[in-house]
């Protein structure tokens, strides 16, 4: 079979476990959402079903896991498994409601032959839905999603540029009160980033997606910084807190201010590569990065069974401490 495409692998499940996923208690706005995206409800009952049509394959690759442990088919499940894959559904059913809404707006439609087309390359829906966890009907659905947000990306990859001051801090208390004094008077935004930084970042920066910032285009190119709306200041964990599980308290913070946005950047020149040799991978990144700004407007809430909405990762994470904040800054308009 051929590799699938980056949407559907991410999202694949790995555990059983559907009884404690028995109502949603405390929802953010309803009994029985997961979710809430503008004014569509992503249903505890949906990924209850996901977490279902998952179970064959999920015994399958539990039980070889444990093989190859010296443990015997059938173990228990670790339940902290089950929460972190819930987690994962309800991050792609998120994703899902904001493609399509940014897709509507932008005019952009995915046709069944563009699916088609993507799947062939994995041996087509059965065989891409093998040991996936989703049916075929769902595979088709995230290849779908996948080829819009590239095209959301793609139709502006080439006339972005942003302008931003950037640092890296060693915990959440400190980048917290940088960014609160940049919200307050981003006028001083040059000065507090040098004084904060202590040469570790760079103020007035301006970057473009085609360009390599050091860790290779396809890790550029779905920074953060290219999904802030201008006039804001974000803070935003550095990174593995949540999996290496010490405090997401700790570990370095980076803040970011963007004081422009720009979409009339000058054609690619040398160092800057085009939207037309992007690959698809690096693209559906950059496209994702597209919707912080959807998802800024109409709002995003995951009831507290889940954990919380990082609005800087588009992504359902644990702990509240570990989610990331965009804040507006202060206008200087008299």
């Amino acid at each position: 079979m051929g590799r699938l495409l980056p949407l559907v692998a991410s999202v694949v499940v790995g555990l059983l476990g559907l009884g404690a996923l028995a109502g949603c208690g405390t929802g953010p706005s309803q009994v029985g959402a997961a979710a809430i995206v503008g004014d569509q409800v992503i249903t505890v009952d949906q990924i209850q079903s996901g977490l279902r049509t998952a179970v064959p394959d999920l015994r399958i690759a539990v039980d070889q896991q444990g093989a190859a442990q010296g443990v015997a088919p059938g173990a228990p499940i670790p339940p902290q498994l089950l929460a972190q894959e819930s987690r994962r559904l309800v991050t792609v059913r998120v994703l899902h409601e904001l493609i399509a809404e940014q897709s509507r707006r932008d005019g952009i439609t995915v046709t069944p032959q563009q699916v088609d087309a993507a799947l062939a390359r994995a041996g087509g829906a059965e065989a891409a839905a093998a040991g996936s966890g989703f049916d075929p009907a769902t595979i088709r659905q995230l290849v779908g999603d996948q080829i819009a947000a590239g095209e959301i990306g793609r139709r502006v990859f080439d006339r972005l540029q942003v302008t931003i001051d950037f640092t890296a801090l060693p915990d959440r208390a400190s980048a917290e009160a940088l960014a609160r004094q940049v919200a307050a008077d981003p006028s001083q935004a040059p000065r507090l980033f040098a004084a904060a930084s202590g040469g570790r970042g760079a103020s007035g920066l301006t970057v473009r997606p085609g360009q390599d910032q050091g860790a290779g285009l396809q890790s550029s190119a779905s920074s953060v910084l290219f999904g802030l709306p201008a006039g804001t200041v974000s803070i935003t964990p550095g990174g593995g807190s949540q999996a290496s599980g010490q405090d997401p308290a700790q570990g370095p913070w980076t803040v970011i201010h963007v004081s422009r946005r720009d979409l009339d950047a000058p054609p690619p020149g040398p160092g800057v590569t085009a939207a037309a040799v992007v690959d698809e991978n690096t693209m559906f990144g950059f496209g994702l990065r597209q919707l912080q700004p959807l998802a800024l407007e109409l709002g995003v809430t995951v009831s507290p069974r889940y954990g919380a909405w990082d609005p800087t990762q588009l992504d359902v994470v644990e702990n509240p401490a570990a989610a990331g904040v965009i804040t507006p800054v202060r206008s200087q308009t008299p």
